[in-house]
C-alpha cells in the first residue's frame, strides 16, 4: 500500500528517465489526493530528495517545468505547479493501478477545527482537512507538513490582500519559503498578532523545519499537541489579517 509521494515516486522510479517525468509523476500523485492547488518547486525536489535522489537544482527544474506546458501548468498567481488536463488524462492509465484511489476515512477537527476555515479558501479548507487527517491516522510528520504549508499560505494571503505580494518574493519573482516569509512577517510593523499567536509562529517554525527536513527526526503525537493551541491562535489570527474571516 502506497502512502506518500515519495512511496510512489519509488515505485515508479524505473521507468523515469529525467528529473521532469519524475515531477509529472508527482503532481499526478498528488492530483490523485485532491491536492488541486499544486505543489511547489520545492516540495517537488524535496520529494525527490527524499526518495533517494542526489540534491536537485531547484532554478534548472523550474525552467524545465515551465517548459513542460502540455503535462504541467503553473497554478495562476502562485508559485506552484499542478498537472494539466491533458497530463493527468494521459498518466491516469499508467498509474492508476500502481496508487489507485485511496479508502476514505472519518476525518476529525483533532488538530484544526473545520469550522475555522470553511468558507474561505477551497485550497485552505483541503490542507486543513490534510492536517487533521494525517494526525488521526497517526502521520505526525505528515501533520507537521502541512501545518506549515498552511501558515506558509496564509500568511501569503495576508500580504496578497494588502497589495504588498512583492515584498515577500525572492528575486526569482517566486515567493519564499517558510522561513523567509516567517522572517518578513515578524518584521513588519503593520501586521501584529497576540502574544500566543507570536508564540503559535515561533514554536511551529522549529517542529515543522524539522518534519520537513530532517533525515533523521520524526514527529510524535506529543509534539503536535504541544503546539497545537498556539496554532489555532495563529491560523485564526491570520485569517483575519487576511481578511478571510
Amino acid at each position: 500500500m502506497i502512502n506518500s509521494p515519495i512511496e510512489f515516486l519509488q515505485a515508479v522510479d524505473a521507468e523515469l528517465k529525467n528529473a521532469v517525468e519524475r515531477a509529472r509523476a508527482i503532481l499526478w500523485y498528488a492530483s490523485s489526493r485532491s491536492q488541486s492547488e499544486g505543489l511547489t518547486t520545492a516540495e517537488i525536489t524535496d520529494v525527490m530528495e527524499t526518495a533517494g535522489h542526489a540534491k536537485q537544482n531547484r532554478a534548472r527544474l523550474d525552467t524545465l517545468l515551465t517548459r513542460d506546458k502540455r503535462y504541467i501548468n503553473r497554478v495562476p498567481g502562485r508559485s506552484q505547479w499542478r498537472l494539466s488536463a491533458v497530463g493527468k488524462r494521459e498518466l491516469d492509465p499508467v498509474y492508476r493501478t500502481v496508487s489507485p484511489t485511496p479508502v476514505t476515512i472519518v476525518v476529525t477537527d483533532s488538530v484544526l477545527p473545520r469550522a475555522l476555515v470553511t468558507g474561505t479558501r477551497g485550497y485552505i479548507e483541503k490542507v486543513t482537512h490534510q492536517i487533521n487527517g494525517s494526525y488521526d491516522c497517526g502521520l505526525y510528520d505528515a501533520c507537521s507538513v502541512m501545518c506549515r504549508r498552511l501558515l506558509e499560505t496564509l500568511i501569503i494571503e495576508v500580504y496578497e490582500q494588502a497589495g504588498r505580494t512583492d515584498e515577500i518574493k525572492g528575486v526569482d519573482g517566486n515567493f519564499l519559503m517558510f522561513s523567509g516569509l516567517l522572517d518578513v512577517f515578524e518584521k513588519d510593523k503593520t501586521f501584529t498578532l497576540s502574544r500566543n499567536g507570536t508564540k503559535g509562529l515561533s514554536d511551529f517554525k522549529s517542529l515543522g523545519d524539522l518534519s520537513a527536513h530532517s533525515r533523521r527526526y520524526n514527529a510524535l503525537k506529543a509534539d503536535i499537541d504541544r503546539v497545537q493551541s498556539g496554532l489555532r491562535v495563529a491560523v485564526e489570527e491570520l485569517l483575519h489579517l487576511a481578511k478571510l474571516k
